[in-house]
């Protein structure tokens, strides 16, 4: 028997049932952050009863809704994907739920939230400077196979009623791969700050951050965030690194290869200058701590530590491969930050050369000044009326 979590009034949604998909929770993964925010923001202004479907959601400080777990089931990747698209499949047709929004490739869902971009356009940027052979493999590959099959019937399902792209250039990527595709159906709602948690850190917060940190409290200091160092592109900005020695840098997240990084450092003479610190769950030192954050994805969606350092006060340095670029203002009276071509490793070393004590201020307070547009409850607003506006 399940029971939903009754949330606070409002006429318009009362007594509705929502389920969110997603197949697993990870404390520092970005997509599962995301759900936390919908659903504290329902939590605080909309009457839903709220359900989670997944199959392992760890509590921690996730919001404390009911959660439906499907069974674990597979050995591989491959299997596992597709049972959990079987299984999800069958357990919807055991419950009456208004609203079913897929964090996940699920073929049929009425609503598909794009948090995780298209695979499609992922494999073609990945290959791109490969070896033939593993060209051939990830082609070939059961995984990626069975993730393009259920991509390409979601987007052209006929239960499919809205896409929400949580940016501009990932309703461009479904587009260009699946033309077919209804347009009208695709919305940009863009990602949530809670505008109070990532406040402007100032020069005492700063220093004091710096201080606890062990860091130099004169250094130039860039901040980068992100587990999956390969996708979200750590590698180019170790190679910048070494041609800027006027910076050091703190490495947020985790990684399987990371010991190949910090090898990586050793053979570019900048072991001294990097800090792998893991997965942080509270990151307001570290906003604090640093003068940058520097985003040099190959392809990340629409990153949430793009807006959470533009809120925390601090400019961002990101490439073309995060899909909310566009949030950057480059105008010099207004500016937040530098965009330029992913991959590009001379175009970023060029850009943190250019850097200074000055600019660093500056676009530290043009960047707040944008994410005060991004609020968590004009996200949840977009997302309620987008829900209304369905059949």
């Amino acid at each position: 028997m399940i029971h939903y979590l009754s949330l606070t009034i409002n006429d318009c949604c009362m007594n509705k049932k929502l389920a969110i998909i997603r197949s697993s929770y990870r404390p520092d993964g970005g997509a599962e952050r995301i759900i936390t925010r919908i659903i504290t923001g329902l939590k605080n202004h909309y009457s839903l009863d709220v359900s989670i479907i997944t199959r392992q959601w760890e509590k921690d400080d996730s919001p404390d809704v009911q959660v439906i777990t499907c069974p674990k089931r597979g050995w591989f990747r491959h299997t596992k994907f597709k049972h959990f698209i079987t299984d999800v499949s069958a357990l919807l047709k055991q419950h009456d739920f208004d609203w079913v929004q897929s964090h996940e490739r699920i073929p049929g869902c009425k609503i598909y939230r794009a948090g995780d971009g298209v695979h499609k356009e992922w494999l073609a940027i990945r290959k791109r400077g490969v070896s033939s052979i593993k060209a051939f493999l990830w082609d070939h590959s059961l995984y990626h196979k069975v993730v393009l099959d259920a991509e390409k019937r979601l987007f052209s399902h006929p239960e499919l009623q809205t896409v929400i792209c949580n940016s501009t250039q990932i309703k461009k990527d479904i587009l260009k791969h699946y033309p077919k595709t209804n347009p009208d159906k695709l919305k940009v709602i863009y990602n949530g700050i809670d505008l109070d948690e990532f406040s402007v850190k100032t020069q005492e917060a700063k220093q004091a951050a710096r201080l606890k940190l062990g860091i130099d409290t004169n250094a130039g200091v860039l901040l980068f965030v992100g587990s999956g160092f390969q996708r979200k592109g750590l590698g180019d900005l170790l190679a910048a690194l070494a041609q800027t020695p006027q910076w050091q840098l703190l490495v947020v997240g985790k990684d399987k290869q990371t010991q190949y990084y910090k090898q990586c450092c050793q053979k570019l003479g900048i072991t001294g200058r990097v800090s792998f610190v893991g997965m942080q769950r509270q990151m307001s030192d570290y906003y604090a701590a640093c003068d940058l954050l520097v985003h040099p994805a190959l392809y990340d969606p629409a990153p949430n530590v793009i807006l959470e350092a533009m809120a925390s006060g601090r400019g961002v340095v990101v490439s073309t491969g995060c899909g909310n670029y566009d949030l950057v203002v480059e105008d010099e009276e207004s500016r937040s930050g530098f965009v330029y071509p992913s991959g590009d490793v001379a175009a970023l070393i060029k850009i943190l050369h250019l850097i200074n004590e000055e600019l660093i201020e500056s676009i530290g307070t043009h960047s707040r000044v944008i994410a005060e547009n991004y609020s968590l409850s004009k996200m949840v607003a977009q997302l309620i009326k987008n829900y209304k506006g369905l059949s």
